[in-house]
């Protein structure tokens, strides 16, 4: 997965991108998909209740 997920965001980019832009590529898409995921396994919290829990701080 972690191998294909490189490979294809490097292709993706430039033939001029550098090591950190890839690297920012795949931790964005990495991200994404561990946030879909959360979601998708019923770990997260409406709006209203993120804006509830940000009151208390």
């Amino acid at each position: 997965m972690i191998r294909e997920l490189v490979i294809q965001t490097a292709s993706e980019l430039s033939e001029n991108a550098t090591i950190e832009e890839i690297f920012d590529a795949i931790l964005i898409k990495l991200a994404v998909k561990k946030g879909l995921k959360d979601f998708e396994d019923g770990n997260s919290i409406s709006h209203e209740d993120l804006l509830k829990e940000i009151e208390t701080w």
